[in-house]
């Protein structure tokens, strides 16, 4: 038997390599085609059952055709050569019966991704293993680190697109041009579009039209910046908590230590990725359900454009002013998703009780918010480190074990400043006495404090970040009196604002001079310990105002 891996890689560079929004769109679907479509009609051309394929352009079907055995016969089979145990989007897990049907499967999928994709990183690898002896547990991870080796050594993707130098630039990739694309103003001359650019564009319809099948009621996506009609745009990247240890230690989530197990362990994996995309999918139609009434579509056209959406992951753009809503109610349902026992049988909850002692998952995100015409590269490269930011609650909220408790969390940055991008810098700017005072609260937890009283040690931390707290706040400064007008004043605020900057002791002598007049108009939600606009972080003795957050989340931020 041979364990089939094949992974695509720098997916987030591939998609955001260029401002056009539909390239974007179509390199996300490339993408995903590469580990599903792609990889499923290697499998039918190689079990000869191209009149019976597993492919659809239907996701939940096909989810239910993985999970169908006649559909995807087991590997034991007589007749059969190949059984898909992953195809999701950027990866795909198979077993082949001999190295041949192995060497098949890869070869049809990475020269279909040349053909069709063009700049998609992708490889696939395999490991020989013995069914009656070896544990498949351990040959995942042995072909996984084989995987690593091998897109190690290949060469830079960009030595596919070398060029002389009088060939002339793509307009949008600065790759360079291989053919002319039609320019939608009238009497212009044609665009000169890259092969990796025309690929994507191709391909963006695809995408678009199995995105539309995850909604209601004729709505529609935008496919083009200019339909999100706003000032402001949001990139969000969310990725779930601790998901690549428990795929890593799966086997002894499961108890399949012997090799008789080892069927077990494809059927419990398959149902736990499945039940993941589902899970993720339909947390973002909570999402999306709870935004719908604050925001305006016309035409049937929502402001958002989900780039990717499965797994753990998601990426979306959308209208910068409901982004901090949409991304705390997906973090949200996420939870509630994964701890529900109806999805496939409630695989995700039984393995999260062995995996982290709490029968649910967490995730994190974070959220950038910047102009429509800036540099998405560079907005996503923010919105990952924003992630990651709040990702470093897992090393605070932890189980007995000392392991990382369920816990979701997001960061946020307003780029008011687009000549300072390195995120590092942007909140090295607000640490103030050599960092022991800082003039943010950020990361926020979105978990239910009642959720996570179980956790041994970190709950003090949540409860100073929650999620709450920062709402509370914005809903102070933007409530207004009877005439219409702000009852704590925009000038008041921001003297407040630019008082942080000089101290801490400064800052908290103008707000003392204003307490007593705003007092009865809440300007106490603003305020940290008595008298202060600041108060100690718990454990870590640091000094911190939740103001500067709530300024810059007031007009991005459904309260």
């Amino acid at each position: 038997m041979y364990l089939v891996l094949i992974e695509t890689s720098g997916n987030q560079n591939f998609i955001f390599s260029t401002n056009k929004l539909r390239e974007n769109i179509g390199a996300s679907e490339l993408t995903y085609r590469a580990c599903t479509r792609w990889v499923l009609e290697a499998v039918a051309q190689v079990n000869n059952s191209r009149g019976i394929s597993l492919w659809t352009t239907d996701g939940r079907q096909l989810g239910r055709n993985l999970f169908n055995k006649q559909l995807n016969q087991q590997i034991e089979s007589a007749n059969n050569r190949v059984e898909v145990i992953i195809a999701t989007s950027g990866k795909a897990l198979l077993i082949a019966k001999d190295e041949e049907t192995a060497k098949t499967l890869i070869r049809y999928v990475t020269k279909k991704a040349v053909i069709e994709a063009p700049g998609l990183e992708i490889c696939g690898v395999f490991q020989e293993f013995n069914w009656e002896e070896d544990l498949i547990g351990k040959v995942n991870s042995e072909v996984h680190q084989k995987y690593e080796l091998v897109r190690s050594q290949k060469p830079s993707n960009n030595l596919r697109f070398t060029r002389l130098p009088v060939i002339t630039d793509c307009a949008t990739s600065g790759l360079p041009a291989g053919e002319l694309f039609p320019n939608p103003e009238p009497n212009e001359k044609p665009i000169s579009t890259s092969a990796v650019s025309a690929a994507k564009q191709r391909c963006s319809e695809g995408a678009s039209n199995r995105m539309i099948a995850l909604l209601e009621g004729g709505d529609r996506f935008s496919e083009d910046i200019d339909d999100i009609k706003s000032d402001w745009i949001a990139i969000i990247h969310a990725d779930g908590n601790g998901l690549g240890e428990i795929f890593l230690k799966f086997h002894e989530h499961i108890s399949a230590d012997r090799p008789n197990k080892n069927r077990d362990y494809i059927d419990k994996l398959r149902k736990f990725s499945l039940c993941l995309d589902i899970c993720t999918e339909r947390a973002f139609n909570t999402a999306l359900d709870q935004i719908k009434p604050f925001i305006e579509i016309n035409n049937n056209l929502i402001p958002l454009v989900p780039l990717v959406l499965g797994g753990d992951d998601l990426t979306v753009v959308c209208d910068g002013k409901f982004a901090l809503k949409f991304t705390q109610e997906f973090l949200k349902a996420f939870e509630q998703e994964t701890a529900s026992i109806t999805h496939y049988e409630g695989i995700i909850p039984e393995i999260a009780k062995t995996a982290l002692k709490v029968g649910r998952l967490s995730a994190c995100a974070g959220i950038a918010i910047i102009k429509p015409h800036f540099p998405f590269s560079v907005g996503y490269d923010l919105s990952e480190a924003l992630m990651k930011s709040a990702k470093k609650i897992k090393k605070i909220v932890v189980n007995d074990a000392e392991k990382p408790y369920p816990c979701s969390s997001l960061d946020f940055h307003v780029l008011y400043d687009s000549s300072n991008v390195n995120f590092e810098k942007i909140r090295g700017k607000l640490h103030l006495d050599g960092g022991k005072t800082q003039l943010y609260v950020r990361p926020y937890v979105v978990t239910e404090i009642n959720n996570l009283s179980n956790a041994k040690q970190g709950l003090e931390w949540a409860n100073f970040h929650h999620w709450q707290k920062l709402e509370n706040s914005v809903k102070v400064l933007v409530d207004k009196d009877l005439e219409g007008r702000r009852k704590l004043p925009n000038s008041q605020m921001h003297d407040l604002r630019e008082s942080l900057f000089l101290g801490k002791n400064a800052a908290d002598g103008k707000f003392q001079l204003i307490c007593d007049r705003y007092h009865d108009n809440g300007i106490s939600q603003l305020a940290g310990d008595e008298n202060s606009l600041f108060s100690l972080e718990p454990d870590l003795g640091i000094y911190k105002t939740i103001l500067l957050d709530a300024i810059e989340a007031a007009d991005f931020l459904i309260v």
